[in-house]
């Protein structure tokens, strides 16, 4: 599979701004009243939106020549599932402890959590144990539909996508998601919009027309997502809502912006910086761990003592929240995902080559 280091760097770029996001509302409640951190960080909420657009242009990617194909199809399904389960399995398991000790201290304020359904990331009622959890229901959704298009001709993807992008917008524009139940909230929600804009653009990034595109043109579809559709989606506070007009916008900029960048990539004009990239790789670990590392941050805050007359404190707070996360996201990806992912990347390499085996040897 093709390495574009530019997926990653925006994967870093987008965790960076959920923690940032996230940071926020703990230095609101640890800080003592003054606060470094401007209103502005809402807007980095929608790193989960661009995590989207890249999930999608990702499964293009590992799916190519592999459609119609009941081994790789069970393949993608399985290497789906293990690279989301395991890892999260873990900070539900820290989640939970917590919870069992100490119920206050775990989503007191929205009801609480079905335990059951959290553990197994599907649609509910309540708020998921793991709160950051929310996207990988959506994730595991995207993830099944794609699956089921793997059985038609590669071919046909783009019809496919198509047809759900218009289904979504139609329903979306007569009636409301917010009116059914949670599964069908999923279902029907427009954020697979941005999932398919990744699809879309990998399809794109990997047809001949592509090449053709003038690198002058890739560098002001580059310039226009970041100084006219970011300002204008900040403008409108779409980041605010969860309606078809953010979807539309935001599945365009982003795809813009993935498509320009991963185009400059292969083309020689782009260099990602290895760290960012880094952080890229170790963006699972850090959105799954970074609420219940800031909350330790914060919990160690109040003991040292907050200078509501100085924003000094707070500047070293925001400084060390962000450090202590991505630490201990380097070390948890290393220790702990990494291996993880190797193991069960191993065991189903072995168990899929063994089918592909026997699936030759019946055929002849």
């Amino acid at each position: 599979m093709e390495r574009l280091y530019s997926l990653q760097g925006m994967r870093g770029v987008a965790v960076v701004g959920v923690v940032l996001f996230h940071m926020a509302s703990v230095e609101a409640k640890y800080s003592g009243g003054d606060l470094l951190l401007p209103s502005l960080v809402d807007f980095f909420q929608l790193g989960v939106d661009l995590f989207f657009v890249i999930s999608g242009f990702v499964m293009v990617i590992v799916t190519r020549g592999r459609h119609q194909d009941w081994v790789q199809g069970q393949r993608f399904v399985y290497h789906r599932l293990a690279r989301i389960y395991p890892n999260y399995w873990l900070y539900y398991a820290i989640t939970l402890a917590i919870y069992l000790a100490a119920p206050g201290m775990v989503n007191s304020a929205h009801g609480g959590s079905n335990l059951g359904m959290s553990f197994l990331l599907l649609p509910s009622d309540k708020v998921l144990l793991v709160m950051v959890a929310w996207s990988l229901v959506f994730e595991l959704w995207f993830y099944l539909v794609f699956a089921g298009l793997l059985f038609l001709r590669e071919r046909w993807l783009t019809v496919c996508l198509a047809a759900w992008a218009l289904l979504l917008v139609g329903f979306n524009l007569v009636a409301q998601w917010q009116d059914y139940s949670q599964a069908v909230k999923i279902m029907l929600h427009p954020y697979a919009l941005e999932f398919i804009a990744g699809c879309a653009i990998a399809r794109y990034f990997y047809s001949p027309r592509s090449a053709s595109l003038a690198t002058r043109h890739v560098w002001a579809m580059l310039l226009v997502s970041v100084l006219v559709g970011m300002p204008l989606i900040a403008a409108l506070g779409l980041y605010r809502t969860e309606g078809l007009s953010r979807m539309l916008l935001v599945a365009a900029v982003f795809s813009g912006l993935t498509l320009s960048l991963v185009l400059l990539e292969r083309r020689g004009q782009l260099s990602v910086p290895r760290w960012l990239a880094h952080i890229g790789d170790m963006s699972y670990t850090v959105y799954l761990s970074h609420l219940l590392v800031l909350g330790v941050m914060g919990q160690l805050w109040r003991l040292v003592g907050a200078r509501p007359d100085s924003l000094w404190d707070n500047a070293a707070f925001v400084v060390l929240m962000l450090a202590a996360t991505l630490c201990y996201g380097w070390v948890a990806y290393r220790l702990i995902e990494k291996p993880l992912l190797d193991r069960a990347t191993a065991w189903g390499n072995r168990r899929f080559h063994k089918a592909v085996a026997r699936k030759v040897y019946d055929a002849a």
